[in-house]
């Protein structure tokens, strides 16, 4: 069975149109795009922006070229400890949920935050009972909204955010028990550089462990280089792609598999090599 596989708007890193974006990512060879529009075409990001009509013009254009949008990317810190500036945050994630279905998405994404002020750098008080109720209190606020508007909001957990392993993604799975909080799986986002793991193991732990909500999958290659965790194209790394493939495909057929940090002409190579994997 052939994966699902899927990229990054922004990387394609010529688009400069949705017309040219949709193009690409059909000459890559991958049928479903991963959109953060603030990253691809900012001037459609913003929260004034979003309307049914922008959303059928993406969703219209993209299936010209017969590619989905699999996951609307609204990725900022969802518990910002400036008040002011997460309830912006937090009503920008609520309008792409309400607007998502326009665009044909049944996903909107985002990390799960982080306690730093600027930045998500690594801190250890992002693994603190507190921070963990901080991103439960907001992330049960979007499920909510989510279940309203018919959308699900997608998590991706990681090592610098308060759902930083799998027992983390357990637990806010159990008290958020809704059926519009799914998981974003990202190996490589749980890869903490001072304790190597085998992350073909840690996939398929999650995928028997909560494999049922895990909504989208991401892929992405890295280099260990002086204790840091650097993304690259797929097999320019040491990422064990095809057993982690192999573990999506047995577990959670036609899942969209989005690479990320994979650009351009990379794509297509990785879709080549890995699409029957």
């Amino acid at each position: 069975m052939a994966i699902n596989f899927g990229a990054r708007g922004h990387d394609v890193t010529w688009a400069k149109t949705p017309e040219e974006l949709a193009r690409g990512l059909s000459e890559y060879g991958v049928h479903n795009v991963q959109l953060a529009l603030r990253r691809s075409f900012p001037q459609f990001g913003g929260e004034r922006a979003l309307n049914p009509g922008l959303g059928s013009y993406f969703r219209r254009v993209m299936a010209e070229r017969d590619v989905n949008i699999a996951v609307l990317g609204c990725y900022d810190n969802i518990i910002h400890p400036d008040g002011d500036r997460r309830e912006s945050i937090l009503q920008t994630f609520e309008a792409y949920l309400r607007n998502a279905r326009h665009f044909g998405a049944a996903i909107v994404a985002t990390e799960t935050g982080s306690v730093n002020r600027e930045g998500f750098a690594y801190t250890r008080a992002n693994f603190t009972d507190e921070a963990y109720d901080q991103a439960s209190a907001v992330i049960r606020r979007l499920a909510e909204f989510g279940e309203r508007v018919g959308t699900i909001v997608g998590i991706e957990p990681g090592i610098n955010h308060p759902i930083y392993n799998l027992d983390r993604v357990e637990q806010i799975l159990a008290d958020i028990d809704s059926p519009f909080l799914g998981i974003v799986f990202d190996a490589t986002a749980l890869l903490d550089p001072n304790e190597p793991t085998d992350l073909a193991a840690l996939t398929a732990d999650a995928f028997e462990r909560f494999g049922g909500r895990i909504v989208a999958a991401h892929i992405d290659d890295y280099r260990l280089i002086d204790g840091r965790v650097i993304r690259c194209d797929i097999d320019d790394g040491q990422l064990p792609v095809a057993q982690i493939l192999q573990t999506i495909n047995e577990s959670a057929p036609h899942l969209a598999v989005i690479m990320e940090e994979t650009v351009d002409e990379a794509i297509a190579r990785a879709v080549n090599r890995y699409e029957d994997a």
